[in-house]
């Protein structure tokens, strides 16, 4: 009687089939034993795709480059022993990535739109970003009338109501207060005193008011306020600013440790807006 040799699990099943197709991709035919323990034919598909890449000539030949040092002679590509790999970070856009966008870019609009409405107000006395009535420079710079009155006769008498008449109970405007007999007012000298203010010339034009504020005069004391003389047509800075500081010393440390000192590839110059007496 003949020996029966087992039966192989590797043996009973049948080699896969290869089949090359017409559009070079191949088929594959194999057969299996499943679960509840039917033969069962499983067909696959497969086509290979290669994919080409462009990249800068210089990198392909470094990735050419022997590798040196400690690693000279080691097969291409990192070795886990002397090369620490960076964890693998997927990039998942928001699902209202898009709406997002959009409203950032109304936002940015409304924004330019604010600023070219700001920048349509120019003070016709230095020209800032504000009416002209409410400019803090009106008493060193002149009113935006005084041209006008000064080519006019010594004898000429005054036309202006505010400075021909003092009655009581008429506006009289602030830089014209006191020229007409009366007694100006505490209030009033504060406003008009410019003993902390300093003139800043030879400014770049890229300069704005929030670097004086938080950069060029940050270390010097608390600013009042810091204006930059601009044009009005244009808005671009004419290179000259007015800085107020809250006390006298602050400016004069800033006078002392800033007059020609370079900023902005400038040389600054700096003054009293009002010389001293």
């Amino acid at each position: 009687m003949a020996d029966s040799k087992p039966v192989v699990w590797a043996e009973e099943q049948d080699q896969p089939e290869t089949i090359i197709n017409e559009d070079g991709s191949r088929t594959i035919i194999s057969y299996r034993i499943n679960d509840d323990g039917k033969k069962v034919k499983i067909t696959q598909r497969i086509k290979d795709i290669i994919v080409k890449e462009t990249v800068n000539k210089n990198v392909a030949l470094r990735k050419k480059w022997g590798k040196y040092g400690a690693e000279k002679g080691s097969a291409p590509g990192p070795d886990y022993r002397t090369t620490q790999i960076g964890e693998s970070v997927t990039l998942r856009l928001s699902p209202d990535w898009k709406r997002a966008e959009q409203e950032a870019e109304e936002e940015k609009k409304s924004e330019i739109a604010k600023q070219k409405t700001y920048q349509g107000i120019k003070c016709r006395t230095c020209g800032g970003n504000h009416y002209t009535a409410k400019c803090p420079f009106k008493d060193t710079l002149g009113s935006a009338d005084s041209a006008g009155a000064a080519d006019e006769p010594e004898g000429a008498a005054p036309t202006d109501p505010a400075v021909s008449s003092a009655a009581p109970g008429k506006y009289i405007p602030v830089h014209l207060r006191g020229k007409a007999g009366g007694l100006a007012t505490e209030a009033e000298k504060r406003e008009r005193d410019d003993s902390t203010t300093l003139r800043v010339t030879q400014l770049n034009e890229n300069v704005n008011e929030q670097m004086l504020r938080y950069e060029l005069f940050a270390n010097f004391g608390p600013l009042i306020r810091a204006n930059i003389v601009r044009n009005r047509e244009t808005g671009r800075s004419k290179g000259v600013a007015y800085v107020q500081f809250a006390t006298e010393e602050a400016a004069e440390r800033a006078l002392e440790r800033l007059n020609g000192k370079g900023y902005h590839s400038l040389i600054l110059h700096l003054e009293w807006s009002k010389p001293k007496k």
